[in-house]
């Protein structure tokens, strides 16, 4: 790989890495500023309420944006990079769920239903992109193993909301299931990133020119 291509990949894999560091510092610094945020009573979208606090709300939607945007732009990258139609299709996936984490900033709660539907959305959408992912990499010995986080992250998630839904878990709010199921998501794009780093992708996945 030439330096101009090598460069280009490690800006790509900085905005992978750093995207999703920026929603987690937001909310990590919109917590203290709202004592009246609990996670066992809240969802993480009251943060970016602006009836809670219009400073805050700016901080904890901004964040989310910035890193929707930072992760759509890896995800095309990513597109133009891989020779393999099944994880193609799994990341336009992804893309569509960073454009529904860039909604969720832009439409916050106060904008009324959109804000629920484009949260469903976003939710909803990056687990398959994981599992698409998961069957490809079973393909190929030199990503076997990488498939089985791709394959169990999203069950962590799962679980979670399922047992706040019936009522079985100790919280009332939905910020414990939100956060963890965001986590999932972020440690499957490092993961990716790792293996674009290490050069793991087979050759006949993964397009280095």
């Amino acid at each position: 790989m030439n330096s101009l291509l090598k460069q280009n990949q490690n800006r790509m894999l900085l905005l992978g890495i750093v995207g999703p560091l920026v929603s987690l510092l937001c909310i990590a610094l919109a917590i203290p500023l709202s004592p009246w945020f609990t996670w066992f009573g809240n969802a993480l979208s009251d943060l970016g309420n602006y009836n809670n606090g219009f400073a805050v709300a700016i901080l904890f939607n901004s964040g989310l944006i910035i890193s929707g945007l930072s992760c759509f732009l890896f995800t095309i990258w990513f597109l133009t990079k891989t020779r393999s139609i099944a994880l193609r299709f799994g990341m336009i996936v992804f893309a569509i769920s960073n454009v529904f984490l860039i909604l969720i900033g832009i439409f916050s709660e106060n904008a009324g239903s959109i804000h629920f539907t484009v949260s469903v959305g976003f939710f909803a959408t990056f687990p398959f992109a994981m599992w698409i992912a998961a069957a490809d990499f079973l393909r190929f010995k030199e990503t076997r193993l990488y498939s089985i986080p791709s394959i169990v992250l999203p069950f962590a998630s799962i679980y979670l909301w399922y047992i706040t839904f019936t009522d079985s878990a100790p919280w009332t709010g939905v910020a414990i299931p939100e956060i963890v199921t965001a986590l999932t998501a972020i440690l499957w794009l490092y993961l990716l990133c790792a293996m674009i780093r290490w050069d793991i992708l087979p050759k006949n996945v993964w397009n280095e020119t």
